[in-house]
């Protein structure tokens, strides 16, 4: 994960480093997008999550990829998956 940041918007990464400004500016289109109901609606028949909007901001989306790291990472070592 060295090359991506979790601080971006909701089910998005970027590179590591991006300015604040232009993950600002992708949080709002993101948001913005996820607002239309028809959006929705595809995303939800793909199989997308989609947080309330409370949890739609890049702090959010650190703190939630932070979690499932710490819930997953120890199972995902006892069982010795490996990336390929």
């Amino acid at each position: 994960m060295n090359s991506c940041s979790s601080r971006s918007p909701p089910n998005t990464w970027s590179p590591k480093g991006t300015p604040k400004p232009v993950i600002d500016r992708l949080n709002t289109a993101v948001v913005s997008a996820l607002a239309d109901p028809k959006v929705r609606e595809r995303l939800t028949i793909l199989g997308q999550k989609i947080f309330p909007r409370d949890q739609q901001t890049p702090d959010a989306l650190d703190a939630y990829h932070k979690a499932e790291v710490e819930k997953w990472w120890p199972i995902i070592k006892t069982a010795g998956i490996k990336a390929e």
